[in-house]
C-alpha cells in the first residue's frame, strides 16, 4: 500500500490547520503532501491521486455519493469572510445580465455568487478569467477574488468598519475607489440566511478512510497552530505583505471545528445549489 497523500491548500486561511504538520511514515514509507489551489485539489482527488484534501463545499454536494467528509473540520465563517469578494462597477441590484469576471481556482464561490445573485432575481454571466483584479475587471462589470488575492483587495478597498453582522460589516463603496463597490459574499450569505457559510471540509473516497494516524496528527496540528496564531498570522502576513494584526482578525474570523450551526450552513447551501437535495444525503466518517 502506497504511503497516504493529504492534499494542502496554499491559503492563508488554512495556514492553522496545518501549523508545524510534518510527513510521517505511513504504510512503509512517508506520508506526502500535496499542495495546491481548490480547484486543483478537487481535481486530485477526483481521480484518486490524494487520499485527503480541503474540499469545496459544492464539490461535496455535488458528490455526496463518493466522498465523506472529517466530522470536525471546516472553513466556515459566520458573517463578513475577507476573502471572497466581489468588486463590482454597478451596484449590487443592477448586477443582472452584466458580466462577471470570476477565479477559476475555487468552484464553491462562484457557485455562492449565483445563489446569491438568484436569491434577487438575478442572473449574470460568469466568465472564468485569470488575472489581477484591475486585468479582471477591465474585460468585465464585476470581478470575484478569492484566496489570499482577495484579503489583499480587501484590505486595500474595504478595511472592516461597524455596522454589518456582528459590527464587522465591510461590503460597501470602495475606500480607494469611489466607483467601486465591495460585496463581499461571506457578508451577503449572512444578511440571506443568518447561518454561517461553510467554504469548504475535509473529505476522501467512500471505500478509503483516512488513517487514524493521518486524523491524530491532522487534529494535533489544528490545536497547535490556533494556540500560535499570533506566530501563525505572522508568518503569513510576511508572505502577504500585510500587517500581521490585520491577518490574525482575519484567522479569528474563521470557524474551523464544523459545529452544529455551520453544518446547517452547509445544508442551506446544498439545498438552494441543489434542488435534489434531500437532507441526510451528506455522509462523514465516525472517527
Amino acid at each position: 500500500m502506497r504511503p497516504e497523500r493529504l492534499g494542502i491548500v496554499s491559503f492563508t486561511n488554512v495556514a492553522p490547520l496545518n501549523w508545524g504538520l510534518e510527513p510521517w511514515p505511513s504504510h512503509g514509507g512517508t506520508a506526502e503532501f500535496v499542495y495546491g489551489v481548490p480547484t486543483e485539489l478537487n481535481a486530485a482527488l477526483a481521480a484518486g491521486d490524494i487520499d485527503l484534501t480541503l474540499v469545496s463545499s459544492i464539490e461535496f454536494v455535488r458528490h455526496r455519493e463518493r466522498y465523506r467528509a472529517l466530522p470536525d473540520f471546516s472553513i466556515a465563517t459566520l458573517g463578513p469572510v475577507y476573502s471572497v469578494m466581489l468588486f463590482h462597477r454597478p451596484g449590487w441590484r443592477e448586477l443582472a445580465g452584466c458580466r462577471v469576471a470570476v477565479t477559476p481556482q475555487s468552484a464553491t464561490s462562484v457557485e455562492l455568487l449565483r445563489v446569491l445573485l438568484a436569491a434577487d432575481g438575478m442572473t449574470a454571466e460568469l466568465a472564468p478569467t485569470q488575472g489581477s483584479l484591475e486585468a479582471m475587471l477591465a474585460d468585465a462589470d464585476a470581478a470575484l477574488l478569492i484566496g489570499d488575492a482577495a484579503l489583499q483587495a480587501a484590505v486595500e478597498h474595504a478595511p472592516p468598519r461597524d455596522g454589518g453582522p456582528r459590527g464587522r460589516g465591510i461590503s460597501g463603496v470602495s475606500a480607494r475607489d469611489p466607483g467601486l463597490h465591495v460585496t463581499d459574499l461571506g457578508e451577503a450569505w449572512y444578511r440571506l440566511t443568518r447561518l454561517p457559510f461553510t467554504f469548504a471540509v475535509w473529505a476522501s473516497h467512500e471505500g478509503r478512510p483516512p488513517s487514524q494516524e493521518l486524523v491524530r496528527r491532522f487534529r494535533a496540528a489544528r490545536y497547535r497552530g490556533l494556540g500560535e496564531l499570533a506566530a501563525v498570522s505572522r508568518a503569513e502576513a510576511a508572505k502577504l505583505g500585510l500587517p500581521h494584526e490585520a491577518v490574525q482578525r482575519y484567522l479569528e474570523n474563521f470557524r474551523y471545528y464544523l459545529t452544529p450551526p455551520d453544518l446547517d450552513g452547509l445544508h442551506e447551501f446544498a439545498r438552494r445549489s441543489d434542488p435534489g437535495f434531500a437532507p441526510g444525503e451528506l455522509r462523514f466518517w465516525d472517527l
